[in-house]
C-alpha cells in the first residue's frame, strides 16, 4: 500500500486468534495454528497476516490483547517498515523478557522519527508520562538516525516498566520522568535498581 499514510490496528480479546503460551509460558498445549513456538520461521511475506499490508504506513498504531498472536507471528517474517514516521505500541509488544517484538520493528524502521509506548491497561488512564532523548554518546547503528522523540507512559513504574527503560537505556536514551497529575510520581514495589544515571525525575 505505497499510498497508505495513516493506520491503527487493534487485536481484542474478541479474537479468534489467541495462543496460550503467551498467557502462559508453561503450558504444554496450545490450539493456535500459527504458534509463535513453532519452529516454521522465512524472511518473506507469504505468511504475513497484517504488517505486510500495513509496512508502507507512515504513522501507525498497534494495539493487542496479551494473548493474540497475529503481530509476533508476522514478526517473525521480519517486515521492513520503509516509510515509517511515527509509531505507537501498547505494553503486547514489550511483554518478553527481551523485547524481542519490539527490537524488530525499531531495526527494520529506518525513518522512525517518534516512538510511543503505552504500558497501560487499555481501561484506564496513564499516571506517569516519560520523555526520552539520545544522550551526547554515539546511538547505535542498529535504530533509526531520525528518532528523535521517545514517550513511554504507564500507571505506574513497576518492574515491567522498568524492563522498557533499561532497554531504551542501552540505545543511549535519556529518560525524564514527568507527573501527569499533582502529587508525587508512583512508584511500585521493584525489584532492580533504577538505572539513575539514565533517569531523571522532575
Amino acid at each position: 500500500m505505497p499510498s497508505l499514510v495513516n493506520a491503527f490496528v487493534g487485536i481484542t480479546c474478541n479474537c479468534d486468534d489467541i495462543c496460550n503460551k503467551l498467557v502462559d509460558p508453561t503450558s504444554f498445549h496450545c490450539g493456535c495454528e500459527f504458534c509463535v513456538t513453532s519452529g516454521n520461521i522465512g524472511h518473506d511475506y507469504r505468511h504475513s497476516v497484517l504488517l505486510k499490508g500495513l509496512s508502507e504506513a507512515r504513522n501507525l498504531d498497534l494495539i493487542s490483547a496479551p494473548e493474540m498472536f497475529i503481530f509476533k507471528w508476522d514478526l517473525r517474517w521480519l517486515p521492513i517498515f520503509s516509510n515509517l514516521e511515527t509509531l505507537l505500541l501498547n505494553e503486547y509488544f514489550c511483554m518478553s523478557d527481551d523485547l524481542s517484538a519490539l527490537t524488530c520493528i525499531l531495526e527494520h524502521s529506518p525513518l522512525l522519527k517518534k516512538l510511543t509506548l503505552e504500558l497501560f491497561s487499555q481501561s484506564y488512564k496513564y499516571k506517569v508520562e516519560m520523555k526520552g532523548s539520545f544522550s551526547l554518546m554515539e546511538r547505535p547503528a542498529t535504530i533509526s538516525e531520525h528518532l528523535k522523540i521517545v514517550e513511554v507512559k504507564c500507571q505506574a513504574v513497576d518492574d515491567r516498566v522498568l524492563k522498557v527503560l533499561k532497554f531504551l537505556c542501552t540505545f543511549n536514551i535519556r529518560v525524564i520522568v514527568l507527573q501527569k497529575k499533582s502529587g508525587p510520581i508512583v512508584f511500585a514495589p521493584l525489584n532492580h535498581r533504577l538505572p539513575y544515571t539514565n533517569i531523571l525525575l522532575i
